[in-house]
């Protein structure tokens, strides 16, 4: 069996920000905690690592929401969160949350976060670009409209005075910030629904079409209310379909009505599974 050490994602995790962590924690009391399940490799990869050069080092585990966590571990020490993925921001937002709320009550130094992939530029540490210290190299978008677009979707009532607090600029400044992104096309405000409320049940279609007829699937499917994601493949199935169903009837019917009728489609495979974790929410 492979060390943990020797995989690929776990090298290249530990070789871009590994010096960094180590500079960060220092000689002071540290612990790893890694959020359960998609963080457990990279932070016990981490932790093993730094082992090697830190004595003084703990490791822990707990919830996005701070559940499951051994306090007496981060107790008077600097703590480092670690994620494989943040994807919208949310279970980073949680667990700093969560953190935080410990800090007084257990004398916690100082708290940061590392992941191996960070979409939305909030880690103190990542792979690639998109860490939070570094400003975003797109034409039209800087790392401060970028927060002003990260508080807008966890609160897209939050007024821009409170954005104003959070990304230090009045509130003038970011209602001008949101105009231009809005002008530009960039960034859009829309209603939508919570999916728990309406479905309980989704599925993937896995869909074998001849080529010339992807397209015009394409058209006719992105309509349905039922649909929440379409995207084309490499590969025999070279279509595949995320709906959302309240039950398996649902899916049948969309199957054989809706799919199968449609020219051009040979195949279907039907996978069926819980509601997604993410999108949570859908434009009817």
């Amino acid at each position: 069996m492979k060390n943990l050490l020797d995989l690929e994602p776990i090298q290249k995790f530990i070789k871009t920000v590994g010096k960094d962590v180590e500079k960060y924690l220092g000689e002071d009391l540290s612990c790893i905690v890694y959020l359960r399940p998609d963080g457990t490799f990279y932070g016990v990869a981490l932790y093993e690592w730094l082992r090697r050069k830190k004595s003084n080092l703990t490791l822990a585990t707990m919830e996005d929401d701070g559940k499951g966590l051994d306090e007496a571990k981060v107790k008077g020490r600097k703590v480092l969160i670690v994620d494989n993925d943040i994807i919208t921001g949310k279970g980073y937002k949680r667990s700093m949350e969560a953190m935080r709320g410990l800090k007084e009550r257990l004398q916690i130094k100082d708290i940061k976060f590392a992941a191996l992939m960070d979409r939305v530029g909030l880690a103190d540490f990542s792979v690639g670009e998109y860490s939070s210290g570094v400003l975003w190299q797109l034409e039209r978008v800087d790392a401060v409209d970028l927060k002003i677009i990260q508080y807008l979707s966890q609160d897209g009532r939050a007024s821009f005075a409170d954005i104003g607090k959070g990304v230090k600029l009045s509130s003038v400044a970011v209602k001008n910030r949101v105009d231009k992104l809005m002008k530009e096309g960039i960034l859009a405000v829309q209603g939508e629904l919570n999916i728990n409320r309406f479905y309980t049940i989704s599925a993937c279609l896995f869909i074998e079409a001849a080529p010339k007829t992807v397209q015009s699937i394409i058209e006719k499917l992105r309509a349905r209310p039922e649909v929440y994601h379409i995207a084309r493949r490499s590969g025999k199935h070279n279509l595949v379909l995320s709906i959302l169903a309240q039950n398996i009837e649902g899916i049948e019917d969309f199957v054989d009505k809706e799919v199968r009728l449609i020219s051009g489609v040979h195949t279907v495979e039907v996978v069926v599974g819980e509601l997604p974790v993410v999108p949570k929410t859908f434009i009817p």
